[in-house]
């Protein structure tokens, strides 16, 4: 089972037009969002969650790794009729296109969201509430990024650092060359943007105020990757136990390739709150360029 729709907003003057696609087992990546364009130019080929992993601080839980589908969705109060729920609405002097799905895995509660600005603003967030375990944990969630600014080709990722030197896209701004594996560092105010080489379009990807950093259990906090169709696995990324994400980097040139960005948050929940409270994770991808 699934549903999949099409958006083209605002009608009349589309600034925003993609495909979204909820599925089942085997594809189990929640909201899919593909073929997406802001302002008539090609932002992702394909935006998705693939892996969601949940660490307990006590071995007698966990870990575990909570898909989400079509079968663990649900209906809500806004949308009765649908496991897919669009709708917009305004904020901060801004119109917003939401698309989200509400799931039940064991005793977690959690909403997959994205939010689609009129300033070209996207936000992508999970929310969680809910306690499987009475122990501290963490939800780590994997956002998978096949960015094709202007199209698939001459695209590349750079990292701002503030201590960072003038390479030509900015002083902080540093372009990789080869796939990596990197961690958030607050101290340099470190963040990272898409680009493309030839159109100067492109998307800060800025860290959420609540996304923690990497630990042993998630190692990374953003993988950049060339993009290799074997390697989007629906859904099936990993394990429990790993994420699996460090088996892609083997050294590849990403300098003006198709590129692949992951991403992860680490969301810490407290036992004393019993489950009770929401929480959320994220990044915030803000446009670049003459869009």
């Amino acid at each position: 089972m699934s549903e999949s729709g099409r958006v083209s907003w605002p009608a009349g003057r589309p600034l925003w037009t993609f495909d979204w696609r909820l599925a089942d087992a085997p594809d189990e990546e929640g909201i899919v969002i593909s073929g997406a364009a802001y302002r008539g130019h090609q932002v992702f080929a394909k935006a998705s969650l693939p892996s969601l992993r949940v660490q307990y601080d006590q071995d007698a839980c966990g870990p575990y790794k909570d898909p989400l589908n079509y079968d663990n969705s649900h209906p809500t109060q806004r949308c009765p009729g649908r496991r897919v729920c669009v709708y917009s609405y305004a904020g901060g002097g801004q119109q917003a296109l939401t698309v989200e799905s509400y799931h039940t895995i064991g005793a977690y509660r959690l909403t997959h969201r994205w939010v689609f600005w009129s300033n070209g603003v996207v936000m992508p967030r999970l929310f969680s509430a809910g306690l499987q375990c009475p122990f501290d944990h963490r939800h780590h969630i994997y956002w998978r990024f096949d960015f094709d600014i202007d199209g698939p080709a001459r695209d590349l990722l750079l990292e701002y650092n503030s201590y960072g030197a003038d390479e030509g896209w900015g002083r902080g701004w540093h372009p990789f060359r080869q796939e990596t594996r990197r961690v958030k560092n607050a101290r340099s105010r470190r963040a990272w943007a898409a680009v493309d080489m030839d159109s100067g379009r492109g998307y800060y990807l800025l860290p959420g105020p609540n996304d923690g950093t990497a630990d042993a259990f998630s190692t990374g906090d953003l993988w950049l990757l060339r993009y290799h169709a074997a390697e989007d696995r629906h859904g099936r990324q990993g394990s429990a136990a790993g994420d699996g994400l460090d088996a892609y980097l083997n050294g590849e040139d990403v300098y003006g390739q198709d590129l692949v960005a992951w991403y992860c948050g680490h969301l810490f929940h407290r036992v004393n709150d019993a489950g009770h409270d929401w929480h959320a994770v994220g990044p915030d991808l803000v446009p670049v360029g003459p869009w």
